[in-house]
């Protein structure tokens, strides 16, 4: 009983990894830093500008922060680590690091099952719909980018359902949606620029 218990922990913490819920401030920091450093190094380097992660954004580095999420230094920290990785991939134009976000190569977002269990509830359902939408986004630009197909995140499902992770009690749908398919188009932009590793 007890190994069953243990087994059943890791696949609920494996799950949380793999759909959008970070198990800590830090990592969640991380992952957010690592979304915005990687569009400023890629703006910096089609700008032809120096080489300088030192932004607004670095300096305060709580972009998409909310105290449930845990400690704000631990944010803080995870995300100017993320931000800095990210900010030299996209300028010294390297594959992006989709392994920041568990994804791999059997995880099909079109078919994973909507369901709502592997979501913490504690975490703003804003907050949710973008990471979850960037995270499916990104595995499906990846996916069509592997495939050498055309680009159109509107034709995956999960782009026109734009519910994945929803749950009742955060309340308007319609607004969770709008953030899913921001965040989703922003994951797939992203894949799209640079070919994964």
């Amino acid at each position: 009983m007890f190994f069953a218990i243990l087994l059943f922990l890791a696949g609920a913490i494996a799950a949380q990894d793999r759909y959008g819920g970070s198990v800590d401030a830090k990592e969640h920091g991380y992952q957010h830093g690592y979304r915005d450093g990687l569009r400023q190094g890629r703006a910096d380097l089609s700008r032809n500008a120096t080489h300088s992660f030192d932004s607004e954004d670095y300096r305060h580095a709580d972009q998409g922060y909310d105290q449930r999420m845990g400690e704000h230094d631990d944010f803080q920290q995870g995300y100017r680590s993320g931000y800095k990785d990210a900010y030299d991939d996209g300028y010294y134009d390297k594959p992006i690091r989709h392994t920041v976000y568990g994804l791999n190569d059997s995880y099909d977002l079109d078919r994973v099952t909507r369901s709502d269990a592997n979501f913490n509830a504690d975490r703003s359902y804003e907050d949710m719909a973008t990471d979850t939408g960037y995270r499916d986004g990104l595995q499906a630009g990846l996916s069509d980018v592997r495939q050498r197909k055309d680009f159109k995140p509107e034709k995956h499902e999960a782009y026109e359902d734009g519910k994945h992770g929803y749950r009742k009690d955060y309340g308007d749908k319609k607004l969770y949606k709008e953030q899913y398919r921001k965040g989703f188009l922003r994951g797939y932009e992203d894949a799209f620029n640079r070919k994964s590793r």
